[in-house]
């Protein structure tokens, strides 16, 4: 078979495929056009999704004719002069492929007029063909029209979502953008009506207020600069890195108790372009779990900027630019989870007040679900040293109530003689205000008065928190002391459990074990960290495979097992949902708050109580 040139027509079309994947990839590529022409208002009209038509209308500078019969042609550029600027790319700038891609697979016209102008210039094409170029009546600016996406190629057109699809896909392009570029206005009409309207601001938490609204004040900031301010010169892997003080970061986080079911809120920006990053999202999680902890089926709200010398980044490792190649990624990474870890312990200090119904309903996860229950059964469940026969008081309840409550049906009748009440005022601190112990309700939930409403808290998932915390500071950061067996214990596994212990062994050795392979389908454990004297260590070692196994493995590795066993340690030990609880118990959790620092949540993220303010409770009885 010989080898031949493509033609033209047939190479665009190719190219479309890279670069055009759907009407929100022509938005996106327009879109970057127009901020890089300098406008200031960006007007997208759409209909049926962008697959009938998409219209960008921009204020930027305009192109001069001859420019404009440029832009269209492919290796077309307004960004790349020779070699090295393609590894210090600043702008968005004409791709290249873009508009020669799009004109290719659609009915397309350009309309450009220049300040410099007393007319515009308009070119059109029909899939690349037939083109048309004439002099019209145009404002300052550039306009652009595309009819009929992939008329040229109906096979990709059928692989086009719905209309509804299609236009959520541009919603979330044009979100993107205002947020990195809030200094600019951006208007959506869908089939005619204005449906986003984003005004010029003057900082990016403004236009977070616009885009998230009601969530924009569960937003917490954050800031770093420069990179030798928050990294040690040893950790620096090359003096470009270590003297060039260019990597800042900034943005908002959400406050743990705000993150969400979805990850439709996150937004990762480097150098001023949009990128997907898993394991920058993943670093971002991280810094979550190991401060204040997260539940599995949510995800944190982010807005997070990342500015770092263009030639330590690679922006051209992806045809639409939605991944990008750090030169020393691991120090960006770990760089990026210090910075929010450290903006979570600071907000720990000021918690939101309101925590909605909506944030208390979200499911309770099943706590490092492989170990198993016996594996702790030897945890002692905590000793307050007081009588189960003794009579309340202080509670709400009164005798007949405790008599009731001794069966299997949990009650929240409360005793009217309030005055008899002896109340002990309590400082938790600033955020939480005096609290007054009230009573429980159903066996699950502690009561209390605070200055401006009333607090429930979750029994369990309070002092399961400050379990945790009292455990974590025993540990954490401190040399692991371990203790030697007596004798060598053997674990039989399979040889391939065995491999993947011995590729790990390193990070079981930080954590305090020591163990030798005896064979290839057994281990043998003959030293192990104090905290798991008397456990299941078979059932550990099975645990650490799958976790080994499936989990994501680098940084903080021991950190993550330490606190999977810690959460897990402290959950077994905490007071249980359906205990019954006396009133120095209560009030022992109460008064442990003050050195609570995540006051606010479970170790797994769950909240552990629900405000409602007295005017509300006003509002309910019509006062």
């Amino acid at each position: 078979m010989s080898i031949k040139t493509l033609p033209p027509e047939i190479a665009n079309q190719i190219a479309a495929g890279e670069v055009v994947e759907r009407p929100a990839s022509v938005v996106k590529e327009c879109v970057e056009n127009a901020i890089d022409a300098g406008a200031t208002l960006i007007e997208i009209h759409i209909e049926n999704g962008g697959k009938k038509c998409i219209k960008i209308i921009d204020n930027g500078i305009g192109m001069s004719p001859t420019d404009l019969e440029l832009s269209i042609q492919r290796h077309a550029t307004s960004k790349i002069q020779n070699i090295e600027d393609l590894f210090s790319i600043q702008s968005f700038g004409f791709r290249g492929e873009a508009l020669a891609a799009i004109s290719a697979v659609s009915d397309f016209e350009i309309v450009s007029k220049t300040s410099e102008q007393e007319f515009g210039s308009k070119v059109e094409l029909k899939s690349g063909k037939n083109k048309k170029i004439s002099t019209v009546a145009a404002n300052n600016g550039t306009q652009i029209l595309i009819k009929d996406l992939f008329v040229s190629t109906p096979a990709r057109k059928q692989y086009l979502k719905t209309d509804e699809t299609e236009y959520r896909e541009i919603v979330k392009e044009i979100k993107a953008f205002s947020l990195a570029h809030y200094q600019i206005g951006f208007r959506l009409f869908k089939n005619g009506k204005n449906v986003l309207d984003y005004s010029a601001t003057s900082n990016v938490k403004q236009r977070i207020i616009q885009i998230f609204k009601r969530n924009s004040d569960q937003m917490i900031p954050i800031n770093f600069e420069p990179i030798n301010n928050g990294l040690s010169s040893e950790t620096l892997k090359t003096q470009q890195l270590a003297t060039n003080t260019t990597l800042t970061i900034s943005g908002f986080i959400s406050r743990p108790e705000a993150c969400v079911a979805n990850r439709n809120q996150q937004y990762l920006f480097v150098n001023g372009r949009k990128i997907n990053d898993y394991k920058l999202a993943y670093a971002v999680r991280e810094a979550y779990n190991r401060s204040c902890g997260i539940e599995k089926h949510l995800h944190p709200q982010f807005v997070i900027f990342i500015e770092i010398d263009p030639i330590l980044v690679d922006v051209n490792v992806h045809p639409r630019k939605l991944e990008v190649k750090f030169s020393e990624p691991r120090e960006v990474f770990s760089t990026l989870s210090r910075v929010i870890g450290s903006a979570l312990l600071k907000a720990s200090q000021n918690p939101d007040k309101t925590i909605s119904n909506e944030r208390v309903l979200n499911k309770t996860p099943q706590s490092f679900k492989k170990l198993s229950r016996e594996s702790f059964s030897s945890i002692p469940r905590p000793q307050f040293n007081i009588p189960r026969n003794k009579v309340l008081t202080g509670n709400l309840f009164n005798q007949n109530i405790l008599e009731k409550a001794n069966t299997n049906a949990p009650s929240s009748t409360f005793n009217t003689q309030h005055s008899k009440i002896e109340k002990k005022t309590i400082t938790a601190d600033n955020t939480l205000g005096n609290l007054i112990l009230i009573g429980q309700i159903a066996r699950k939930y502690i009561i209390a008065e605070g200055e401006t409403g009333m607090f429930i808290f979750d029994q369990h998932a309070l002092h399961e928190r400050q379990r945790f915390e009292h455990f974590w500071k025993k540990i954490h950061g401190q040399k692991i002391r371990t203790q030697k067996l007596l004798i060598n214990q053997d674990i039989n596994l399979s040889e391939e459990e065995v491999s993947i212990l011995h590729e790990n062994k390193n990070i079981l050795q930080d954590m305090g074990f020591s163990f030798t392979f005896s064979h290839d389908d057994t281990i043998s454990i003959n030293e192990i960290p104090n905290f798991l004297e008397s456990e299941n260590l078979e059932q550990y070692f099975r645990n650490f495979v799958e976790y080994f196994e499936h989990e994501q493995i680098g940084e903080h590795s021991v950190d993550r097992f330490l606190r999977r066993i810690i959460e897990y340690k402290a959950c077994r030990g905490a007071v249980m949902f359906g205990d019954r609880l006396e009133t120095e118990e209560m009030q022992k959790i109460l008064d442990d708050l003050k050195d609570t620092q995540f006051k606010w949540l479970c170790a797994h993220g769950r909240p552990n109580y629900w405000f409602v303010p007295f005017d509300e409770l006003d509002r309910k009885f019509h006062r």
